[in-house]
Parts: structure tokens; sequence; C-alpha cells
């Protein structure tokens, strides 16, 4: 008796370190809007694998933090910066990375052949909704937080259809 409750202690310690751990390596986000439609939807929960523990690749969807962009806060977070922490994240693809050629849809904002060393460009999968790199240009490489682990699929929040 005393075995099985050392092993079920042993246990218990083993499962609570464990998620502990994924906690540190993967989170859940819900996408909040338009841009990364019909790929992802408002509502849509995703799973995100810690930067830490994945590698950049274009075409691959990413989780970057609005703070490391140094953009201005929207107009919710102007009203009560005190207030939750809303759209902090934003979920965008990774298009281009440093040495990469800069996309044609980007050229605009980033006048260089190639992306400039330390920076990567993010763009929206659809483009009537999304701010992304053709107004920003290339961003530092380190505001890219996660990765989005494909194939994934967790319940998401009801959303109405948009158009």
């Amino acid at each position: 008796m005393q075995l099985l409750l050392t092993v079920g202690g042993a246990l218990a310690v083993l499962l609570v370190a464990a998620a502990v751990l994924a906690r540190s390596v993967l989170s859940v986000i819900v996408v909040a809007g338009w841009s990364m439609a019909p790929t992802l939807r408002p509502g849509q929960r995703v799973l995100v694998l810690s930067r830490r523990f994945a590698r950049l690749r274009p075409g691959r969807i990413v989780v970057v933090s609005r703070e490391a962009l140094d953009l201005p806060a929207d107009a919710a977070d102007q009203a009560d910066p005190s207030g939750p922490r809303r759209h902090r994240l934003l979920v965008k693809r990774l298009a281009a990375l440093p040495g990469d050629p800069v996309p044609e849809s980007v050229r605009a904002a980033v006048p260089d052949p190639a992306v400039p060393g330390g920076q990567v460009v993010l763009i929206g999968d659809n483009p009537a909704f999304s701010t992304d790199s053709r107004l920003w240009g290339a961003v530092p490489a380190h505001s890219v937080v996660g990765v989005v682990l494909d194939g994934v699929k967790l319940r998401s929040r009801a959303v109405p259809r948009r158009g």
C-alpha cells in the first residue's frame, strides 16, 4: 500500500511538472480579427509553440508582440491603458526572413532587394483587413513570440460571419 502511495505521489509530481513545462512552451490564443481569414477566423483558438522551441520558416503563421513592433496603441488601449491587454498579440504569416528577397507586395515599404538582417516580413492572408509589413515595412525578428501549430483543431468561440 505504501509503495502505491509513493508511486502515486511521484506520478502526481511528474504531472504537475509536465503541466508547468507545457505552459511555458505552449499557449492557446483566440484570434480577434479578420486579417488571417479565411485561414483563421475571429474566435478561432490556435495552439502556439513558443519561439524558443520553433523554427521560423516563410509561410508559417506566427504570433508577434505588438509592443515589440513599436506600433501605436489602438483606440481601446488609449482610452484605458490600465485595462486588459487587448490585441497585444498579432497573428500574421511570415513572408520572408533576413536575406530573403522582399516580396513584391511589400516593396513600397521595404526599399531593399533583400530583407535586412534581424528583420522579417509579415503579411496577413486577407489584405483588405490586414495591417502588416505592406504598411510597417520589415519588423524586428525578435517581435515573433511563437509559431501557430498546423493541424491542431481547437474548439472556437461562436462569432458571426462577416460579409
